[in-house]
């Protein structure tokens, strides 16, 4: 098996885990070098970001002999843009990164209803400002729901448990969930809304999730309640957030990907006193985690040379 690899993480890992098994060959590539090296590769392993228009269409040639594409990342957005050839098959690391993800969601939601910021604030001032307790929140005891129940929704809907929160998932189908009290189709999505304490957006970004959340589904949700996006920027209507948050329609809002990303200095995101920005690193993690990623693409590897299914497949 010809195994192309480019990955800016864990090349040792990788030459010493997946070079120890019989029968693959590794190549490791430049971004800009895999259109030429797909021409000859089994299975390119890579970042999703790295996928472009060129890559593409050298994979769409009748005699690439590229048949597997092993993200190691959970996003696919760039596959989606330019389009895969449907001889492929496309699977990512989301389940790797979905607990270091829900942890930052978990984070936000805390901060929020902790009003950190306005901790942090006073100790800047070096000011013990004990006003501060009459605003504060908590999230044992509430209504989470969660727009998107896949592995970053599950992972989180796990902790959220933990703190003693009842869990409403909101999935395409309204299949029910384990990790759930409920789950609604997202053609309910309004009255999943409607008695949140706090929503978290673990939606991956497709044609059919880009503003998702707008004016009328911010709408639907209490006033107090807090809204939290680990999945994509454009999930939700960026303008529409604006407004609810400004006008009240939502009490705040944490945001770890945002539209556009990088979020500019221009934007009344960074300065709004109920709203935490950070800048898309819910997926980071200390160099052991990378670990994970490694063993997951070996798993993979060694299902798929055995001709077993693999994990994280997805469709493009």
């Amino acid at each position: 098996m010809r195994l192309v690899i480019s990955s800016p993480v864990s090349k040792a890992s990788f030459e010493r885990k997946l070079g120890g098994l019989d029968g693959v060959e590794l190549t490791w590539a430049e971004p800009a070098e895999l259109p030429a090296l797909s021409r000859s590769a089994d299975a390119i392993v890579m970042a999703g970001l790295f996928y472009n228009d060129k890559l593409a269409r050298a994979l769409d040639q009748p005699d690439n002999p590229c048949r597997w594409l092993q993200l190691i990342t959970a996003g696919y957005e760039q596959l989606v843009t330019f389009g895969v050839p449907a001889r492929i098959t496309v699977s990512t690391a989301g389940s790797v990164w979905s607990p270091v993800v829900a942890e930052q969601a978990m984070l936000l939601m805390l901060a929020l209803a902790r009003r950190m910021t306005k901790v942090i604030a006073a100790q800047e001032r070096r000011q013990w400002d004990n006003t501060i307790r009459k605003d504060m929140d908590m999230i044992g005891g509430g209504r989470l729901t969660i727009v998107g129940m896949g592995s970053i929704g599950s992972e989180l809907a796990k902790r959220a448990k933990a703190f003693g929160m009842r869990i409403t998932g909101v999935n395409r189908s309204g299949r029910p969930h384990p990790a759930a009290d409920r789950t609604l189709p997202v053609r309910q999505l309004r009255e999943a809304l409607s008695d949140a304490d706090f929503v978290a957006v673990a939606a991956p970004l497709a044609s059919d999730t880009v503003g998702l959340i707008g004016a009328a589904e911010l709408a639907a949700c209490p006033p107090h309640a807090v809204i939290v996006n680990v999945g994509r920027g454009a999930v939700i209507d960026s303008g529409a957030l604006l407004r609810a948050l400004n006008d009240g329609v939502i009490a705040g809002a944490g945001l770890d990907v945002t539209d556009p990303e990088p979020l500019p200095p221009e934007s009344p995101f960074w300065t709004m006193p109920n709203v935490i920005v950070s800048p898309h690193i819910g997926g980071a993690a200390p160099e052991r985690y990378y670990e994970r990623l490694v063993d997951h693409v070996l798993a993979n590897t060694q299902a798929w040379m055995a001709g077993a299914p693999i994990s994280d497949r997805v469709t493009i």
